[in-house]
């Protein structure tokens, strides 16, 4: 099989192929070896696209890496930032939330409820910190002493 890229799609599947590696590394000590495989063999066609800015090849260990000036690269960098801000946001609603489940249904419960039930039941306290934190970001967020 053979696919063809303009040199417009091949730019944007070094993008796709440089985020979906660092996400699924990025907080693991070593990178999956099937991903890098895929990585190393999407930026050694750089220099057919005429990419060679984009791409860097390291002789000593045989292998391609994405140069300074693409990692840093607007769209990149962007892409990160807006992911990071997501994750941050949706975890700590979704932590704040079945926190607060949990303190009025007991763990007990909670872990017994079927997804539908527990849907239900969360939801409400997902929409409230979803509206707080869209509404007054971290302003309202305070860690409680027990001094």
């Amino acid at each position: 099989m053979k696919i063809e890229f303009t040199q417009k799609q091949y730019e944007a599947l070094l993008k796709i192929v440089y985020l979906g590696s660092w996400m699924a590394s990025s907080t693991k000590e070593e990178p999956a070896k099937e991903y890098e495989k895929i990585e190393q063999y999407v930026l050694s066609f750089a220099k057919d696209f005429k990419m060679e800015k984009f791409v860097g090849f390291d002789k000593k260990q045989k292998s391609y890496y994405p140069s300074e000036e693409f990692e840093n690269s607007t769209d990149v960098v962007e892409q990160i930032d807006s992911y990071n801000e997501y994750t941050v946001w949706e975890a700590l609603v979704l932590f704040l939330s079945r926190r607060d489940l949990i303190k009025k249904y007991g763990a007990e419960k909670v872990d017994k409820m079927s997804d539908e039930e527990l849907l239900e039941k969360e939801y409400p306290f997902i929409q409230k910190y979803e509206e707080e934190f869209r509404d007054h970001g971290l302003d309202n967020l305070y860690v409680k002493s027990k001094k």
